[in-house]
């Protein structure tokens, strides 16, 4: 296995657009990015690769301004991490920091996608927030966003399968603050479907404390628990 790791200062981008927060499990690496009106973005960090790191950097800004629930972002791409996969596809992760609208707080995240040197294209990436930024501290979980966040999970359990006899069973919560504004709540445990069994279900959420309303929901199904 052959990588190749480079770090910058700032890639920054700006996309305005008012989107709904993600509430299903992200698309896999292999399927292409959603079409979206986001800007490209300035690109200050190299991986060796120009095509690559545009590739990459592009399918990062967009997700990440389709799945926040803002009207504006800045996006920080700090480091490239380059593995070959196969022949033709190269595995893309890194770490970056973003900041929502005009707050003064960044919060950390890293992403991971793969990269078709065929295509010189992108695909959709996988982004967990949290755990890179310096100054989260761990705080205690609040039962009543707890609470929704079960409830909106659940919810789109039984929209996506059309079974409303899907059930939540969390063991495994903490809430992180990064900064003063949000919170990030990540949380382990299984989904129930009844007659239908059961899955490991892992989520991943995140507050916004200022305006009282969720900025990110997203859930992956088939996570076994650590």
């Amino acid at each position: 296995m052959i990588r190749c790791r480079s770090r910058a200062r700032l890639l920054l981008a700006a996309a305005c657009l008012a989107t709904l927060p993600a509430l299903a499990q992200s698309p896999p690496a292999t399927s292409p990015p959603a079409p979206l009106a986001a800007p490209a973005p300035q690109r200050l960090a190299t991986s060796g690769d120009e095509a690559l790191d545009n590739a990459v950097a592009a399918v990062v800004v967009a997700a990440l301004a389709e799945q926040m629930n803002t009207p504006s972002i800045a996006v920080a791409i700090e480091s490239f991490d380059v593995a070959i996969a196969s022949l033709s596809d190269r595995t893309v992760s890194g770490q970056g920091r973003m900041r929502l609208g005009d707050d003064a707080d960044w919060i950390g995240f890293r992403f991971s996608t793969l990269y078709d040197t065929t295509f010189a294209s992108a695909g959709y990436p996988r982004i967990l927030i949290g755990g890179v930024a310096a100054g989260e501290r761990e705080v205690p979980n609040d039962s009543m966003l707890v609470r929704q966040l079960e409830e909106r999970v659940t919810v789109e359990l039984d929209r996506q399968f059309g079974d409303t006899s899907a059930r939540l069973q969390l063991d495994d919560i903490s809430t992180v603050e990064g900064g003063r504004r949000l919170l990030r709540i990540n949380a382990r445990g299984v989904a129930d479907f009844g007659r239908n069994g059961n899955t490991p279900v892992r989520i991943e959420a995140l507050y916004d404390q200022v305006a009282n309303a969720w900025q990110r929901v997203n859930y992956e199904l088939g996570v076994a628990p650590r």
